[in-house]
């Protein structure tokens, strides 16, 4: 049987899978130990760099890390900034795609699979309209074993996704449970 990957559609939270969500999916770094030293541990060999949120990827900025792949929304906990995130960035490739909150669109996921296959070559920015919070899960899916993925835990620091097999399967396992069946491969 040929599942299909059920998109666009509003995902039913539970507050089950609210949890798991709210749990770091990797590491915790916490804020008073985000430093360039300790953000390069896991930066340095990365087949890829990917910081998603705008408040992560002015962090690692500020920090002097660049990631290869940027997904912000211009909002940081649900608050409009005044600023975009990754606007130190330049000669990038910016892209653009929909993805409402609660969803994972497949227009996302398409623009996602472009970036991705672009940072062999230059540095990326997805700017998504809406919200970039659940882009983690078909990210961590997308990229190359060895990359490494950070996004934000409000209040608490920064977590850190060392891309591996059983990680990949761990976001699988996720998606599925949020009843997304994943197409792509994996």
């Amino acid at each position: 049987m040929n599942k299909r990957l059920k998109l666009n559609h509003k995902i039913y939270l539970n507050p089950e899978s609210l949890r798991s969500l709210k749990e770091p999916f990797g590491m915790l770094l916490e804020s008073q130990r985000i430093n360039r030293k300790s953000i390069l541990k896991f930066t340095k060999k990365a087949a890829l760099v990917v910081s998603v949120g705008d408040a992560t990827t002015d962090r690692l900025g500020s920090l002097g890390i660049v990631p290869n792949l940027s997904v912000v929304d211009g909002r940081e906990q649900r608050f409009q900034r005044a600023i975009r995130g990754g606007e130190f960035l330049t000669s990038i490739l910016n892209l653009e795609c929909t993805n409402p909150a609660g969803y994972i669109t497949e227009n996302a996921i398409r623009v996602l699979q472009v970036a991705i296959s672009s940072c062999a070559s230059t540095l990326v920015r997805v700017n998504v309209k809406g919200e970039e919070d659940l882009l983690v899960l078909p990210i961590l899916m997308m990229t190359p074993i060895g990359s490494t993925i950070m996004y934000g835990q409000p209040f608490r620091g920064i977590v850190i996704v060392s891309v591996d097999s059983s990680m990949q399967k761990k976001a699988k396992d996720l998606m599925e449970s949020l009843k997304l069946v994943w197409k792509w491969g994996i």
